[in-house]
């Protein structure tokens, strides 16, 4: 009968800390509203990104397509140097 009393005063301490369905409903709406705000983060930095990559892209295109025009002629030439001199 003691364990009884025991178990039921260990109940009766933790029921007033228990959330009611009003705090679950107000703790959802902050987390919808929480989750939105993070949506709409992650958006931004999803739109923010893909430009910086295409951007990126773009200038390491550019650089190798100058590396190419300025060393293929220059290339060709000492080919064609050693090919035509060098027996």
């Amino acid at each position: 009968m003691i364990e009884m009393e025991t178990r039921v005063t260990h109940l009766e301490a933790i029921i007033p800390t228990l959330a009611t369905r009003e705090d679950l409903a107000h703790l959802e709406g902050r987390m919808n509203s929480a989750i939105k705000q993070v949506e709409a983060t992650l958006l931004k930095v999803e739109v923010t990104l893909h430009k910086e990559l295409t951007n990126q892209t773009w200038l390491i295109v550019k650089w190798v397509s100058g590396l190419l025009v300025t060393l293929l002629p220059s290339l060709f030439a000492a080919v064609f140097y050693i090919a035509r001199y060098a027996h």
